[in-house]
């Protein structure tokens, strides 16, 4: 893995110029760098990811279906390798959905694990993905479907033939791998009728014939998993997204002593692993292939997987127009800035008790949810401050392909996941059967890169920001409250024992103010951002001989910084260090 070095101009970066904040606000192409940490982190898990739908994307070989080569062709969009530009996104790293052998246009329901969709291309075009990726010092992460396998997988077959010549499910090695059992009638719940006998059933949770239930608790399944796993960490994955998390050994808790042994177990297991293809001694790094879990549930249920060893997606602050960083920049009545900040700090302190090395996983919307950009009414101001809330957040952040662009989809899954608006010659067909009406409002790739006021444009600023403070991404957080005269006073000093306190009561504009510091490594930044319409002025208290180093603006207006007073127009991010 080829990481990024700091850069001539790295040092001055701890304090920013003048044209320095201006590079971030002001839409210029200045040398303000893209890609480059502060510090050179050897190993470092803490990325900022982009979700592909490789099918949707980009096509290579000119069939009308995006590919891993179509991938490889336009990286230098997502990360162009050169420091010196802000030209590119400035993402470091990449969550494929589902590239293995599949029958399916979603590829969800796998029948090789060790294969390239044909689809998609070979193997060989998938190390080549990997080489570029390193040149750019991009991490791959894989989405890994262990919870069911397609019907068509060779091991559903055999345990099919198994099951019709009559042994018995706890007897047959091929049944054994699945949750198959015999009796006259239909188990309760979501089983079927294994094909070719009347009484063998077999557990499918997502409700389709196609994707029976895996038996994690099989030992030869679990050897399997292991060389899977072996695999493709040699080849460069560096990580694992992971479906269908709390399907896992199901029964009817979600989180039980099976599936929090599992993926327990496969957690550790990837970094032994990991530490074996990737550690170096004495580097420090103690955790080697960051996993992270869909646990589409409560947030109480979502916490509980951090003691696993996996990161998890952050549900209770993205995936809907009514929860956390939509929620708070829409209108809706529900979170405001503070409630953001507030519950943010508590679910890492959470995890950190759970997990020294937990990162949170902060997202938007996803391949099953609507599209973000619907959430907030295609208003590119509202798009911009709810993209600084999540991008400036602690943990990783992970972008859906075409959110930068403010992309439309809604309904249907296939409508979730339309063709990547490019503009140009580049642009692939939507999926089968998708019948999505609706305009792409915001304009494609090609109209915006030149924008300077567009979504895109703050996207690739934010990104920036993030990257230029190792502290954001990493730092613990501590959040803040405007008091009744103006100052700031941390969030656990009012809070007390109460987990939803009204920071409201004691000053309005917490409703439009988010306040928070990130340390780490002995570093710490303070972050405010206005995501309201109106003017918002207050004093940074503890913070008052620091400086301004970086600001972000979701539809002009100004920052000022001044003897500890804080003026932030609507829209503006500030960053004091």
């Amino acid at each position: 893995m080829k990481l990024k070095k700091i850069t001539a101009i790295a040092a001055a970066l701890s304090v920013a110029t003048t044209a320095g904040l201006c590079a971030i606000g002001c839409g210029k192409d200045s040398a303000t760098p893209t890609n480059t940490y502060e510090y050179d982190i050897p190993q470092d898990y803490c990325r900022t990811y982009y979700e592909v739908f490789v099918r949707s994307f980009a096509d290579g070989n000119g069939d009308g279906i995006g590919d891993i080569r179509g991938l490889i062709d336009n990286l230098d969009y997502l990360n162009d390798g050169d420091d010196k530009t802000t030209s590119d996104l400035g993402i470091n790293g990449i969550w494929m959905m589902p590239i293995n052998s599949s029958p399916s246009y979603h590829k969800y329901d796998v029948t090789d694990y060790y294969g390239i969709d044909d689809e998609y291309g070979t193997i060989d075009d998938f190390k080549d993905l990997v080489k570029a990726c390193d040149e750019r010092g991009i991490w791959l992460q894989m989405d890994l479907v262990l919870n069911h396998t397609s019907d068509q997988h060779p091991w559903f077959r055999e345990a099919i033939e198994e099951a019709k010549s009559g042994i018995k499910p706890e007897v047959g090695d091929a049944m054994k791998r699945y949750e198959i059992v015999r009796q006259s009638s239909k188990p309760s719940g979501s089983w079927y009728n294994v094909p070719g006998t009347t009484d063998y059933w077999y557990l499918a949770n997502f409700n389709t014939t196609t994707m029976p239930d895996v038996n994690l608790k099989n030992q030869s399944v679990r050897e399997e998993i292991k060389k899977i796993v072996d695999y493709w960490l040699e080849l460069g994955v560096r990580s694992f997204r992971l479906d269908a998390v709390p399907w896992a050994c199901a029964t009817s808790t979600v989180y039980n002593a099976d599936n929090a042994e599992f993926w327990t177990w496969f957690n550790d297991y990837c970094n032994e692993k990991g530490a074996e293809v990737f550690g170096k001694d004495g580097d420090g790094i103690g955790r080697y292939c960051y996993n992270v879990g869909e646990v589409w549930a409560a947030d109480s249920v979502v916490r509980q997987f951090f003691a696993t060893g996996m990161s998890n997606f952050n549900y209770g602050m993205g995936g809907g127009p009514n929860v956390g960083f939509c929620d708070a920049t829409a209108g809706w009545v529900g979170y405001k800035a503070s409630g953001v900040v507030s519950t943010l700090e508590q679910m890492q302190a959470d995890a950190l008790g759970r997990d020294e090395h937990a990162l949170l996983s902060n997202f938007l919307s996803n391949h099953d949810n609507n599209r973000s950009a619907g959430y907030l009414d295609y208003n590119a101001t509202k798009i911009k401050t709810t993209a600084g809330l999540y991008l400036l957040a602690p943990g990783n952040p992970y972008i859906y392909y075409g959110e930068e662009l403010g992309a439309a989809g809604s309904g249907k899954d296939e409508n979730k996941r339309l063709a990547f608006n490019w503009g140009d010659s580049r642009n692939v067909n939507d999926p089968p059967y998708s019948d999505y009406t609706g305009e792409q409002k915001l304009g494609s790739q090609k109209k915006q890169t030149k924008d300077a006021k567009s979504v895109l444009t703050y996207y690739r600023k934010a990104i920036q920001l993030r990257n230029r403070f190792p502290e954001i991404g990493r730092g613990k957080m501590t959040g803040y409250a405007i008091t009744a005269d103006g100052g700031l006073k941390a969030m656990s000093e009012l809070r007390g024992d109460s987990q939803n306190f009204n920071f409201t009561t004691v000053n309005t504009l917490n409703a439009n103010v988010a306040v928070y510091s990130l340390t780490w490594n002995g570093r710490t930044v303070l972050i405010a951002q206005n995501i309201s319409d109106q003017k918002a002025e207050f004093t940074a208290t503890g913070f008052e001989s620091k400086e301004l180093v970086g600001e972000l603006r979701a539809d002009g207006g100004k920052v000022a910084f001044s003897g500890g007073k804080l003026s932030l127009d609507p829209g503006t991010v500030a960053v004091i260090k």
